[in-house]
C-alpha cells in the first residue's frame, strides 16, 4: 500500500503547528519522512550505523525546528534534507579524525538499502533485487553524482530544492545531472 503524498501546504501547515509545540503535527512529519530520511541515509553510511544517524538527525530537527522558515522554491521537505546531508558529512569527518579513515573508503558511500514494510516474499525479493541492480551502477559513479541523481530521481527534488541540500549552485547541479547521466548510461545494454 502506497503512502499518501502531503502536498506543500500540507506540510507547511504541520510544520507551523510542530513549531508551536504540537506533538501530533510533529509526529506526522516524522513518519511521513522516516522512511525517506533512512532510505537516504542508508545509501551513504554503514548500515550498522545508519539507525543512530537518523535518531541523530530528527534529534536535530526537534532542536532547530523553530528556526526553520519557508523559503521561495523550497519547503521543509528540502530543508530536512540539507540537515541529513550535513549530519552525513560531519559522521564522515569524525570517521576520518577519529578513526583515521582515509581515501580507500571514499566509495563506500553507499552501503545498504533498509528492508521495505509490507512486502509479500515475492514482492520483497524483487525489491531487493532491483536495489541491487541499481546500486551496482550507482556504484559506479562517483559519490557526488551518486548523491545528486539519488537526489533527482529516487527522491525527486526540484533542482532549486537540490541546491538547497548540497549547496551547489542550480547551473553546477545542473551540470553535474547531466554528466552523472552520460556516465551511467555507459553501463547500460543500448538495447
Amino acid at each position: 500500500m502506497k503512502e499518501k503524498k502531503l502536498s506543500l501546504q500540507q506540510i507547511e501547515k504541520l510544520v507551523k503547528k510542530a513549531q508551536k509545540n504540537d506533538e501530533k503535527s510533529f509526529a506526522i512529519l516524522y513518519d511521513y519522512f522516516f522512511n525517506r530520511i533512512f532510505r537516504y541515509v542508508s545509501f551513504r553510511i554503514p548500515s550498522t550505523e545508519t539507525e543512530d544517524l537518523v535518531g541523530e538527525i530528527f534529534f536535530k530537527i526537534v532542536q532547530n525546528l523553530k528556526k526553520y522558515k519557508l523559503q521561495k522554491n523550497t519547503g521543509f521537505t528540502a530543508w530536512i534534507f540539507k540537515v541529513a546531508h550535513n549530519t552525513i558529512i560531519d559522521f564522515y569527518r569524525k570517521q576520518k579524525e577519529l578513526l583515521g579513515i582515509g581515501e580507500e573508503n571514499k566509495n563506500d558511500f553507499f552501503m545498504t538499502l533498509p528492508d521495505e514494510k509490507n512486502l509479500r516474499p515475492d514482492e520483497e525479493v524483487l525489491k531487493k533485487e532491483e536495489a541491487k541492480n541499481i546500486k551496482k551502477f550507482l556504484q559506479k559513479l562517483s559519490p557526488l553524482h551518486r548523491e545528486i541523481l539519488e537526489l533527482k530521481f529516487l527522491e525527486e527534488f526540484s533542482n532549486k530544492e537540490i541546491v538547497k541540500i548540497t549547496g551547489k549552485s542550480e547551473g553546477n547541479v545542473r551540470i553535474i545531472q547531466l554528466r552523472a547521466l552520460r556516465e551511467l548510461r555507459k553501463y547500460f545494454p543500448k538495447d
